[in-house]
């Protein structure tokens, strides 16, 4: 059965329903366009009708309409993901998540929220009683915190806390199954594995709960350098400076920084540059490791949301790409993993074998109780196969590839440590196969 036939519709009956053409092509697009590959593929992919719950029981209610009625079942948070993890391959039901916004409470070191909460909205509430998030994306005022637990992986915060996967992140999520009896599960510890970064295949994430950090004030500061050598290690002793408490340490390779707009005054020609945000305690020591290696800051400001100027963070992470698209649509990016221990020595031959074709940015956090990086390469593009000769040349520096151009959930390499246990889950939770189908190349309905 389609989603538009009139026996499906006749079962959410009640239910916010979006059916316009022109609001199911928008709102089942995310960034894919990133990728010239998924742009070819995903372009015009949008489902049939768009269903928007205001409680757990809509919810419940749609998954056992959709399992009874065998009709695709994806959920949509602030469609600010970058690999087409929320478009629709199936057609279907898209679940729109905004309504379900609610912060259900924050008590001392943790917070507890709906699945369509803003990450913005959760941290300024988290501030109010002196918590911050731990980390978030550079999305942060678009993307929501089930899209974010279920398509992300780190984020500005990282340097200090690792990863989403990392044990004591993400305390709990509860989740209702695709049945024709769904259930309302709560996973917890090891569990939680089943349906953290799984991009909505093997549950409905509608509520997470989050361990959170002391707020502090923080201050955005952007250090300068003549030689990329240089600002790379420098990034990296900043990284490894314990006793400096950061929330950035994001290196961009120069010519990176002209694509960005509004900070032309602290981005001098030529130079490469590291921005950072760290406690305003730490400021001094900053200013002192920056002379100690040679570098000049260029930019000291407080960091705050909403007066005018967009924050430091909005040109870090996937926003660098998203900065250079505004100036130059022919460019796109790689996604990449350094080895441990080695990160900068592969970072600097990197920078050195491709130079300014492949424009290095390296986005510093803690891997494993150490300083590492992962990059997000703005890649000068022209055709797929010089694409797949960069990625050989990298790995060849022992640099891996965790596949921005791909929209298959196993495609991103070491970022997918739970996959057994999560087809384990989508085996019980979703026997039809019917959550975001075409997104885990692993499934084979039983």
């Amino acid at each position: 059965m389609r989603a538009t036939d009139p026996a499906f519709r006749a079962e959410l009956d009640g239910l916010e329903l979006v059916d316009q053409p022109v609001l199911l092509r928008q709102r089942s697009r995310d960034f894919y366009w990133y990728s010239p590959i998924l742009k070819r593929q995903l372009d015009g992919k949008a489902a049939d009708l768009i269903v928007v719950p205001r409680t757990i029981d809509d919810v419940v209610r749609v998954a056992s309409a959709c399992a009874h009625c065998r009709v695709p079942l994806g959920v949509r948070g602030g469609a600010t993901g970058n690999y087409g993890q929320m478009v629709p391959l199936a057609g279907g039901v898209l679940l729109d998540m905004a309504r379900l916004d609610r912060a259900l409470w924050i008590k001392g070191d943790r917070g507890r929220f709906q699945a369509g909460v803003r990450l913005g909205d959760a941290d300024a509430l988290c501030q109010q009683q002196s918590w911050e998030l731990r980390m978030f994306p550079s999305t942060r005022r678009q993307a929501t915190v089930g899209g974010y637990v279920c398509g992300g992986a780190a984020g500005v915060g990282s340097i200090r806390y690792g990863q989403l996967r990392d044990a004591g992140s993400v305390l709990a999520l509860k989740v209702v199954t695709c049945e024709p009896q769904p259930r309302v599960i709560e996973l917890r510890g090891p569990d939680i594995g089943k349906a953290l970064h799984a991009y909505g295949t093997t549950g409905i994430v509608v509520e997470v709960e989050l361990a959170l950090a002391p707020a502090y004030p923080w201050v955005e500061m952007v250090a300068a350098f003549d030689d990329f050598a240089t600002a790379a290690r420098f990034a990296q002793a900043l990284g490894e400076s314990d006793g400096i408490f950061l929330k950035l340490d994001s290196l961009m390779a120069w010519p990176l920084p002209r694509y960005f707009r509004g900070l032309e005054e602290a981005l001098p020609e030529g130079r490469h540059v590291v921005m950072i945000m760290v406690a305003s305690a730490n400021v001094v020591a900053v200013h002192s490791l920056v002379r100690e290696r040679g570098g000049t800051v260029t930019l000291e400001r407080r960091y705050t949301e909403g007066d005018g100027a967009p924050p430091l963070y909005e040109y870090t992470w996937n926003h660098t790409t998203l900065q250079a698209l505004k100036v130059d649509k022919s460019i796109t990016y790689l996604q990449t993993l350094f080895p441990l221990g080695a990160n900068v020595e592969a970072l600097i031959a990197s920078h050195e074998m491709f130079g300014e074709e492949v424009m290095a940015h390296a986005e510093f956090q803690r891997r494993q109780g150490r300083t590492n990086c992962s990059s997000l390469q703005v890649v000068r593009y022209t055709s797929e196969d010089r694409l797949w000769e960069i990625v050989r040349g990298l790995e060849s520096l022992g640099i891996q590839l965790s596949n921005p151009h791909s929209y298959i959930l196993e495609d991103k390499g070491a970022r997918v440590l739970s996959a057994d246990l999560q087809l384990a889950f989508k085996r019980a939770a979703d026997p039809l196969g019917l959550l975001n189908p075409g997104k885990m190349s692993r499934w084979t309905a039983i």
